[in-house]
């Protein structure tokens, strides 16, 4: 797995269809079960959109979805009373799990006579329900059981001695040995039960979109807003493999996540973001919390004077374009009311600007505020020139 750039990488948003396309093989076909296998670097969301298409194929299949990690004792017996109506999801990390959770409990039968292994709820539930056992840290393990276990699993589709469904499937995923020292090779018969899809991190306009698919109003726009400003930052320092003495955290879509929903609850307090920022981010999160000490009007002085805009530093701009793309995200009713500010903008012929704002609002107010100022000659013509892509 160490050969970089043998296989051809697809982005994280494709990667769904290829489960699509995996699991038909599996439960409409019947071929031969091929574990999809998922190959990046660490945080960049592979867990995530196993778990949104798991939810999203229940959906599509008219079955309730359940989460393993949430479900009780008396949760799991009621499942199993009616186990054709739902669909498991189960997200383990095969570096956590015991031998017994994969081959099941020995207990002695017939006076001790021999010894039947009792699966553990994950295999009947996976063994009589639809649903996804999602493997993570595969490529971690070294233990020779576990190895042994794994293999048997992704050879025979069985946990311990029980078969799983029909419409049960695997998926792995693993760290490139680039972005982790941990990571140990595999037998090549295991390789072969795999189908191993590099997947590339999130584009920046994917992870925006994802985060308002996701999250709504509670994430903070100014971090997308340094973003754009210096799109590098997004994955910095990714690909590096850590010293044993360094707790420098990389830059990761996952450490974008978290500091943008932290940042909205934290409000001004700018000592408690800059903790955040470099507790998880690194150097990265001190070149964000720089960006963030600049300040700017509210809306109502932006729109009201936008000739000030004339004496601000870039920082300055981008800030603006949050404020602005805020006010208008949470209520269209105030696109008109940027009517002035657009103009001036479009008089200076600032494409900069009009592409950060054009980002940093959703995708359906972007043609909002196109058709509010379509009869407008001097933004329209600033819109277009900047780019139809900002639509």
């Amino acid at each position: 797995m160490s050969e970089e750039g043998l296989f051809a990488p697809v982005r994280l948003e494709e990667v769904p269809s290829l489960l699509d396309l995996y699991y038909r093989f599996r439960a409409e076909l019947g071929y031969e079960p091929v574990t999809p296998h998922l190959v990046g670097a660490p945080g960049i969301g592979k867990s995530d959109i196993v778990r949104e298409w798991a939810a999203n194929m229940a959906e599509r299949l008219g079955l309730k979805f359940a989460d393993y990690d949430e479900l009780t004792p008396e949760r799991v017996d009621s499942i199993l009373g009616e186990a054709d109506r739902y669909f498991i999801f189960a997200d383990k990390r095969l570096t956590g799990l015991d031998p017994v959770d994969l081959s099941g409990v020995p207990r002695p039968i017939n006076n001790h006579a021999y010894v039947r292994f009792l699966p553990l709820d994950l295999a009947t539930l996976l063994s009589r329900c639809a649903g996804v056992l999602f493997l993570d840290e595969f490529l971690n393990e070294s233990r020779p059981n576990m190895v042994a276990q794994a293999y048997k699993l992704c050879r025979d589709y069985k946990i311990g001695d029980l078969a799983l469904s029909r419409k049960a499937m695997v998926v792995a995923a693993s760290n490139t040995a680039q972005t982790s020292s941990l990571t140990h090779s595999i037998p090549k018969p295991l390789k072969d039960r795999f189908v191993f899809i590099a997947v590339e991190p999130p584009s920046l306009e994917a992870w925006s979109e994802w985060m308002d698919k996701t999250y709504g109003e509670s994430w903070d726009r100014s971090v997308l807003a340094y973003l754009v400003w210096k799109p590098s930052s997004f994955l910095a320092n990714i690909s590096d493999v850590d010293g044993e003495d360094s707790l420098e955290p990389p830059a990761t879509p996952r450490g974008w996540t978290h500091v943008a929903l932290a940042f909205k609850q934290l409000g001004k307090d700018g000592g408690l973001k800059a903790t955040i920022a470099t507790g998880k981010l690194g150097r990265v999160g001190s070149d964000l919390t720089a960006f963030l000490r600049n300040r700017v009007p509210g809306f109502q002085e932006l729109t009201a004077r936008p000739e000030i805009f004339a004496n601000f530093n870039i920082e300055q701009r981008y800030l603006s374009a949050v404020t602005i793309s805020e006010a208008v995200n949470q209520d269209k009713a105030k696109i008109p009311k940027t009517r002035r500010l657009m103009e001036f903008i479009a008089q200076r012929d600032d494409r900069e600007f009009i592409s950060v704002l054009f980002a940093l609002l959703k995708r359906e107010r972007r043609q909002e505020v196109y058709q509010a100022f379509k009869n407008n000659p001097v933004i329209v013509k600033a819109l277009e020139e900047t780019g139809k892509a900002l639509l």
